[in-house]
Parts: structure tokens; sequence; C-alpha cells
């Protein structure tokens, strides 16, 4: 978190956050209920294959369900006045393993 507080412009926070099955139902479910799952807006832009959603679903385990994005194209969950995450200790695994070499290329900090 120590390099997190360095970042000025929380540029992973704009990043597609996608979890597995498996890691949407380890999911802490205040967290849960904000994510939007793949099926789920499959049925909605297709209603009329709601009653095959039992065989749709097989089909989303690696990319199961998604953070949804506020209009300026940042996570949800960023709080926009620390600009940190307000999930941290909780935040999804493919946030938890996001490589500050990775992070380093992208933002900006205070240093």
């Amino acid at each position: 978190m120590e390099s997190c507080l360095k970042c000025i412009n929380s540029a992973c926070c704009r990043l597609t956050v996608e979890v597995s099955r498996n890691q949407y139902n380890d999911t802490h479910y205040s967290l849960r209920s904000k994510m939007i799952t793949h099926i789920d807006e499959f049925i909605h832009r297709f209603p009329k294959l709601k009653d095959k959603r039992k065989e749709i679903d097989s089909n989303y385990d690696k990319l199961y369900a998604y953070l949804p994005k506020e209009k300026d194209g940042y996570c949800i969950m960023l709080n926009r006045e620390t600009m940190l995450c307000s999930v941290y200790d909780n935040r999804p695994k493919m946030c938890m393993d996001y490589e500050l070499n990775r992070c380093e290329k992208i933002r900006l900090c205070t240093d």
C-alpha cells in the first residue's frame, strides 16, 4: 500500500477488473454485490435465452464477473477524495496480483 500512497493518478484503477467464478464466490458479499456477472449481462441483452441460463453459465468460469466503472473511467471502488481503493484489504485477486513494475509504467508519482 505504501507505494500506492505515492500514486497521484490511480491509473491501475482504470483497468478492467475481472474475476473467475471461484474468485467471485470467495469475494466478500459487500464487494460481490457490486460486481456484474457476464451471464447476467448476457441474459439482459438476450432475454429470450433466460431459460438456457444453466447451459450458457458453464461458458463463464475464467471471466465470470467484473467491477463496473464510473463515468470517469475509474473503478467504482476508488475513493475519489483520497484516490485510494476503498476495499483495499478485501480487493479482488487481480488487484492484489497487480505488479508494481507494471504499475510504474502507467502511473504518475509524487517522487
